[in-house]
């Protein structure tokens, strides 16, 4: 029997209550349809090392109801929210059975034509020269987009919100794309995308890893998070304060380094950020004394928020020339992380309708050396060794391919 699956984009770090609550409501809303998420991986788009690895918060997903996780590569989520939707949104489509794409948003329109009037409008060549003469005056890229929309009769409210802005980015990545997947907006639940406060039932992903990040124990977290993502989150032990300082002290060091050595010229060759934003970060080098957070907020300005800084610095550590950056890939394969019966179904089908390569055990580094995967491939494994570096394990290379994906059988 043929299979059509709704498809998720997702970070799950970790995965929480309100995650929990979009998987529920879409089920009963749609019937017991697969599920495929298609997740961030080492390092999130806002510019962070995920606070575990992407094994361990896919199996947070499978463990709650998502039949199969798949990888979004690195490059994607190393750069700005369309680029990360796109990646995103294209990889899903590459399984031959995503049909209903599902996302949250903050803003309660439910006409799906108000969402697909607003892409169709901001990927208009006048919208985009709108915008260059709001920036030209000073206003923030968030306020440009509100205000232009505004002044063209738009719904405005899908330009500000971090779901809301996701959510367009999706419904763009589709129109661009040709793609017949429809999207569907589910309320986002309870506290605000950046809220570092945690607010029963359904504290942010960053409140829970503010909470991590100051040494709050399991019992406090547990009305936030479903008990296998609190089990998973603990079940090596962490000192999350300990991770945090640490991953804090290194970053700074190795910034510290190649900044002696460089100037603001090499961060432009070897980056997607603005000359302007690579002169302040450089200038701003003896800020890291203070710390790898202090430093990106010096460097932070309302053209360039702390998520794009945070990136820059990611992909300098990551050393590829500008080209690699600015010249967007289409996505190479389909990675997968986590499955379980039913996801085990849904692999078998997309060995007849994937149109990208799925790779279930990668194998050997050198198999993919001269293939279309390699570039990003091997992107993603340098991201994995860093991660690993940041977290400690000094040494600990080529875990992207040496680490297979997670099967949850039935019970």
């Amino acid at each position: 029997m043929s299979l059509h699956a709704i498809g998720i984009t997702a970070e799950y770090n970790p995965f929480h209550n309100g995650h929990r609550w979009q998987l529920q409501t879409l089920r009963e809303k749609s019937g017991n349809v697969p599920v495929i998420a298609c997740m961030s991986g080492w390092v999130v788009q806002r510019g962070e090392m995920a606070a575990a690895d992407p094994w361990i918060r896919a199996s947070m997903a499978v463990h709650a109801g998502v039949d199969l996780v798949v990888l979004l590569p690195a490059w994607y989520s190393l750069r700005s929210a369309d680029y990360f939707a796109a990646g995103a949104v294209k990889t899903l489509a590459a399984t031959g059975i995503v049909d209903t794409l599902v996302c949250g948003a903050e803003h309660t329109c439910t006409a799906s034509s108000s969402l697909s009037s607003a892409a169709a409008w901001s990927l208009l060549p006048e919208t985009e020269q709108q915008i260059k003469t709001l920036l030209q005056q000073g206003l923030s890229y968030g306020a440009a987009w509100e205000t232009a929309a505004s002044r063209s009769q738009k719904d405005a409210g899908w330009f500000k919100g971090a779901n809301n802005l996701l959510a367009l980015a999706y419904q763009k990545a589709l129109l661009n794309n040709h793609l017949e997947i429809e999207l569907i907006t589910l309320p986002r639940q309870g506290s605000g995308y950046n809220d570092t406060e945690l607010r029963p039932p359904y504290a942010s992903a960053s409140a829970i890893r503010t909470a991590l990040r100051n040494g709050v124990s399991a019992t406090e977290l547990a009305p936030f998070l479903p008990d296998t993502s609190l089990a998973l989150l603990q079940c090596r032990e962490i000192n999350y304060p300990a991770r945090f300082s640490r991953q804090e002290e290194i970053l700074s060091f190795l910034l510290s380094d190649l900044l002696a050595r460089q100037d603001g010229n090499y961060l432009y060759e070897h980056s997607s950020a603005s000359q302007d934003l690579c002169c302040r970060f450089y200038n701003a080098r003896q800020r890291l004394q203070q710390g790898f957070t202090a430093f990106c907020q010096t460097v932070a300005n309302k053209r360039d928020p702390l998520p794009s800084v945070r990136r820059l610095a990611l992909q300098l550590l990551l050393q590829r020339f500008r080209a690699f950056w600015t010249i967007t890939p289409e996505p190479a394969y389909i990675r997968v992380l986590a499955f379980n019966e039913r996801g085990r179904s849904l692999l078998k089908q997309m060995k007849e309708t994937a149109s990208l390569p799925v790779i279930i055990k990668p194998g050997r580094e050198e198999q993919y050396k001269d293939t279309s995967l390699y570039p990003l491939l091997q992107l993603d494994s340098a991201t994995a060794d860093l991660f690993q570096l940041l977290i400690g394990n000094t040494g600990t290379y080529g875990s992207c391919f040496t680490t297979s994906p997670v099967y949850l059988k039935q019970t």
